[in-house]
Order: structure tokens, then C-alpha cells, then sequence
């Protein structure tokens, strides 16, 4: 349990953020005055040696000069620090800048976080606001790495959830929430070194699927015969250098170039992979570093699950160590005369690149199995840092042995500010059970659908649910609220929720053993008045009873009669108040069809004729 409230916790980020900002100033001030220190080094450093030579002895010039090189390199690099200090300060402030941001569900300064996934036929992310701008995805997702993201998103938009899974990833969740100091540091070294990264810089995912798609190579017959010509031009030059023979060194040159030209394909692009090698596993062994020598708590299941990192006979920094030393021995292509020089005397490159092909070769399952670590495990501090700044969030797992299918006490919607935000209670006692939702326009029909589904949803991921006590069966979500036409299929928006509907009754048949929880709001909205209802009594009477609970919402107040002849229908309703030309509502839900209808009193507050 969280020990802090809402209130404390936005007071200690303010106060945070407030001491940061003043930090950064401080850096600033000392970083500028160290520029204009810099250049007066600089230019009396380069005068004292000048006059040091022109008018001293000459070992007065020799020590002028090394000391103005230290002196000015000393000053280069405390420069350099304070700079590298400023750039972590001022990650630190936007982290808690961002945290005040999702606390306060201040949207503009929440970074919009979009999954790479396409979940266009999804059965309810769209209508849930999971994914997208202003999405319970964006409120959550405090990752540095796309993949991250995505797994995130793959979580939330589970369409069956594995009560299992969910209890193992909820355990580390919840140990997560409390270490804000941990989550912060991992999204700190990710930071600070992606902002290094250039537009044609490699991903994470790209650097995997390179070793991934690598062959391993063998060099080493052109490198035997390279390597002994090359031992036999030095002994050659040597020879003739002291006079012992003639230039022969030139035949076996000639042979040597010969040779390695014939193997220069081997060696095309490597300075560009080698490059990118180098670069991201430069930035990625930071986290990697931090997450191998973090002091877990004893027999955690943090610790547990971090074993990839810091257990084994291989330390996962030190690896990449060996193989960013390799990469960077093999960028020599980098400047053309170290090249020449390099490659005229051995076969430099040639030998890199076998020994990088074999470190790729060992390296690529040990790296794919980091980055999926890492990816679930920033997946996992987001719904953390979610549940730690909504400390009245509870946890709640899918239990298939729950008493009810589904029960829940002040249950709230989490993408609706807290002094806005109406909770309501929910019971669903039998499986095949269906609540009938009437109400008048904006009295809050929709928005309870979808407070149900988001929450399922957060449940299944393995995050805190905004309700004081949740309790629920696994359930594959499906919906149909924002149903909308679709121009490039043809398709009219009557049509469109007629598929929808379509493919909400082949999953209540399939003999699934998960039940369905489906949400239809408004249902056969865009038809007349008598086909809908006549549909919509055939479509509850064809789904009541099923394998599964629905929320079915409606403004035909005559569907409310089925009560009677559909045992697993209940009726309930939201309601408003009409006072003179003000009309308030409750957002509570309540037992009973509605009793009240307010279109004409809407119609009559806007002027148009009733």
C-alpha cells in the first residue's frame, strides 16, 4: 500500500521541480562563466607562450606550453562536467514535470505515446480510449524505447487475459510502485543517452534483426595468407632497410594489395555497422550496467525477474564492452590515412570483421533476450508509476473462481479529473446477465461503458483499477460504442454496427471456455424507430443467457418491458434534474428504467422549436 496521498505527492513534485529549476539556473550561471573563462585562457595562455618563447629561455617555453595544454584541458573538462551535470538535472525535471502532468491530466505536456501496432479491427481498443491522443496509453506510458510502448500496448489490448500471467506481472507492478527512485534512475540512463541519437541512427529493433539476419563468415584462409605476407613484408622491409638485400619487399606488397583487393567485398560497409554497433550498444550498456549492479531486495520478484542481467557466467555490460571494442577497431574506415595505414601494414579490417561476425553470432540471443527484458520491464514502471500517483487505485486480479462475474465499489473512470469524476457501484451476479442502461441524453451512459471496459482492461494488464474494491472473472472484452461509417468500404453506419454486432455473436457462440464482456451502446442507433426496437428485442433475447455479461445501453425506453421476459435482463438507469432552464445530472447508476426523458427540454434551452 502506497503510504502518501494525491495532495502530498503533487506538493512534493512541485517542491522537486522547484529546487531542480533553481539548480539548473545555478549550472547555467557556472557553465557561462566558464566559457568566458575558456577564452581568456585561451587567448592569455597562447600570449604567455609567445612571450615565454620570444623572450625567455627555451625550457621556459617548453613549460609554458604544457602547462597552458593541462591547464586548458583541466578546464575543458570541468566544463564538460558541468554541462553533463545540467543535461541529467534537467532529465530529472522533465521526468517530474512529466509526473506532474499525469497527475494533473494536464494532456499538453503528457508525451503522446503511439504503439507501432495497427489496432484498427481491434474488438475494443478505439471505443475503450486506450490507444490514441488523450488514450489511457498516453496518460501510462512513461517508456524511453518504442518497444517498450508496444508491450505496453499489448498488455492493455490483451483480447483474453492469462489469470496466471496477470498475477506474475501484477507482483512485480506492485513492488515497482514502490521504488520511484528505481524507475526514475532506469528512465534517466535511457534518456540521457537517446538523446544522443541522430534521424539515421539504428533502433533497438533494428540492431536486433541485423544480428538476427547475420551470417556467420569465414575469413580466416585469405587472412592466413594475408597475416604470413604481411609478417613477410615487415621482415622484408626490415632487410632491406639494413642494408642486408635488395627492395624484394616490393613483389610481396604488390602480392599483398593483389590478394586483399580480391577480398575487399568481405570488408564493404563494415565502418557504417560497425559505427551503429558501437553507438547503440554505447547507450543501451548504460541501462544495461544500471540494471546488473541495482541492489534488489532479497528474493523479490524484481530480483527474480532481472536475473538475465546480473546471474549467468557472463555480465551483460562487460560483454558489450568486448564487442563496442571490436566495433570500434573495425571504424577505422572512418579516416582514410589511419585506414591505409592500418590495412597496407596487416589486414586490419579483414580480421575485424571476422571477429565481429563471430561476437554477433554469440551476441544475438543474449541481446534479443535483454532488449525483450527491458522492454516488459519499462512496460511493467509504467503501470507502476501509474498506480503510485493514484495511490486510491487498487489491485485486483482475474479470478475464475470470483463468487460474481463481475463486482466493483466506487468505480471511477481514470481519464476523467479527479474533481470531476463520479464513482458508481456495479454487481453482476450470474454469467449471461445483462444490464439494460437507460437515460437521457449526456446523462452518462456511454461514459459508464466505457468506465467498466477501461477498468477490465487495467485489471487484465496488471495495473490498478480506479474502484475501492474490484473483483472479476477473466472475460475477452468486446465493444460497440463508437462505431463509425467507413467511406473506403462502402460501409453506412448503420451498416458498419451491424458487422460489429455480427461478430459480437459469433464469439458469444464459439463454446470459448473465457466469457465475453461486451459493452453496446446505443444499440441500432442509426435505423428507424420501429426496426430498432424490433431488432434490438431479437438481439437481447438472442444474447441473454450466453457465454458471457453485456452492458447495453439505449434511449428506447419500451426495451425496458423485456425485464419481464428475459430473465437475465435487469434495468437501469441514469437520470438528471430540471430546474427552470439549468439541468444537472447525477452520473449515478441507479436501479429501474428511467423515468424521465430531456431531448424537448434540450431542443427548448437552444432556442429551436419543440
Amino acid at each position: 500500500m502506497h503510504t502518501h496521498n494525491r495532495d502530498s505527492l503533487r506538493q512534493a513534485l512541485e517542491n522537486q521541480v522547484g529546487r531542480l529549476h533553481q539548480k539548473i539556473n545555478t549550472l547555467n550561471q557556472l557553465s557561462n562563466r566558464l566559457s568566458m573563462a575558456r577564452l581568456g585562457a585561451f587567448v592569455g595562455g597562447l600570449a604567455l607562450v609567445y612571450l615565454a618563447g620570444s623572450f625567455g629561455p627555451e625550457w621556459l617555453f617548453w613549460l609554458s606550453l604544457i602547462g597552458f595544454i593541462g591547464g586548458f584541458w583541466k578546464l575543458i573538462r570541468e566544463h564538460n562536467t558541468i554541462d553533463e551535470t545540467k543535461e541529467r538535472f534537467k532529465i530529472w525535471k522533465a521526468i517530474r514535470d512529466t509526473h506532474l502532468a499525469r497527475l494533473n491530466l494536464n494532456w499538453p505536456n503528457i508525451p503522446e505515446k503511439k504503439s507501432t501496432i495497427d489496432y484498427s479491427n481491434h474488438p475494443f481498443a478505439r471505443d475503450l480510449y486506450l490507444t490514441g491522443n488523450h488514450s489511457l496509453l498516453q496518460l501510462m506510458d512513461t517508456a524511453t524505447y518504442q518497444g517498450s510502448t508496444d508491450q505496453l500496448a499489448e498488455y492493455l489490448l490483451q483480447r483474453e487475459p492469462n489469470p496466471q500471467k496477470v498475477t506474475e506481472r501484477q507482483a512485480i507492478v506492485k513492488e515497482l510502485a514502490r521504488q520511484p527512485q528505481f524507475r526514475d534512475s532506469l528512465h534517466l540512463r535511457a534518456e540521457l543517452y537517446k538523446k544522443q541519437e541522430l534521424e539515421n541512427d539504428w533502433s533497438l529493433e533494428e540492431l536486433r534483426q541485423h544480428l538476427k539476419d547475420s551470417k556467420e563468415v569465414n575469413y580466416w584462409l585469405p587472412l592466413a595468407l594475408l597475416g604470413s605476407l604481411s609478417v613477410l613484408n615487415i621482415a622484408l622491409l626490415a632487410l632491406y632497410l639494413t642494408g642486408v638485400m635488395d627492395p624484394y619487399v616490393i613483389f610481396t606488397f604488390v602480392l599483398y594489395l593483389v590478394i586483399y583487393n580480391f577480398n575487399s567485398e568481405k570488408i564493404a560497409g563494415l565502418y557504417e555497422e560497425s559505427y551503429q554497433i558501437e553507438k547503440l550498444l554505447s547507450q543501451f550498456n548504460a541501462v544495461l550496467h544500471f540494471l546488473e549492479t541495482n541492489n534488489y531486495e532479497s528474493d523479490s520478484n524484481l530480483k527474480k525477474f532481472c536475473a538475465p542481467f546480473w546471474s549467468g557466467d557472463y555480465s551483460p555490460s562487460q560483454y558489450i564492452k568486448r564487442i563496442i571494442r571490436i566495433a570500434g577497431a573495425a571504424s577505422s574506415q572512418q579516416s582514410e590515412v589511419i585506414w591505409a595505414l592500418l590495412n597496407f601494414l596487416m589486414p586490419w579490417d579483414l580480421y575485424f570483421s571476422q571477429k565481429l561476425s563471430s561476437y554477433k553470432q554469440d551476441l544475438a540471443p543474449h541481446l534479443s533476450d535483454w532488449i525483450d527484458h527491458v522492454y516488459k520491464l519499462e512496460a511493467y514502471c509504467s503501470m507502476a508509476n501509474f498506480s503510485w500517483l493514484n495511490p486510491h487505485y487498487n489491485f485486483a486480479l482475474p479470478d475464475v473462481n470470483a463468487a460474481q462475474p463481475v463486482k466493483a465499489e466506487e468505480l471511477g473512470h481514470p481519464l476523467i479529473p479527479e474533481e470531476q469524476k463520479v464513482t458508481n457501484d456495479v454487481s453482476i451476479d450470474e454469467k449471461g446477465d445483462i444490464l439494460l442502461i437507460t437515460g437521457s441524453n449526456m446523462a452518462g451512459k456511454s461514459t459508464f461503458l466505457r468506465t467498466m471496459g477501461i477498468n477490465l482492461a487495467m485489471c487484465f494488464a496488471g495495473a490498478p483499477v480506479n474502484a475501492t474494491y474490484f473483483s472479476t472473472i477473466p472475460f475477452r472484452l468486446f465493444s460497440s460504442i463508437n462505431v463509425t461509417d467507413s467511406l473506403d468500404d462502402g460501409l453506412s453506419h448503420f451498416y458498419a454496427e451491424v458487422k460489429r454486432l455480427r461478430a459480437l455473436l459469433d464469439i458469444l457462440n464459439d463454446d470459448h471456455e473465457t466469457p465475453v464482456f461486451f459493452m453496446v451502446d446505443e444499440i441500432y442507433r442509426g435505423t428507424n424507430n420501429r426496426e430498432r426496437l424490433q431488432g434490438s428485442e431479437a438481439f437481447l433475447k438472442n444474447v441473454a443467457g450466453k457465454n458471457g455479461v453485456g452492458l447495453v445501453s439505449t434511449h428506447d425506453l419500451e426495451l425496458a418491458q423485456l425485464e419481464e421476459s428475459i430473465p437475465e435482463l435487469s434495468n437501469w438507469h441514469f437520470a438528471e434534474t430540471i430546474e427552470g432552464s439549468k439541468m444537472s445530472f447525477e452520473y449515478k447508476l441507479k436501479p429501474g428504467p428511467c423515468p424521465t426523458t430531456n431531448a424537448l427540454k434540450i431542443m427548448e434551452m437552444e432556442g429551436l422549436p419543440t
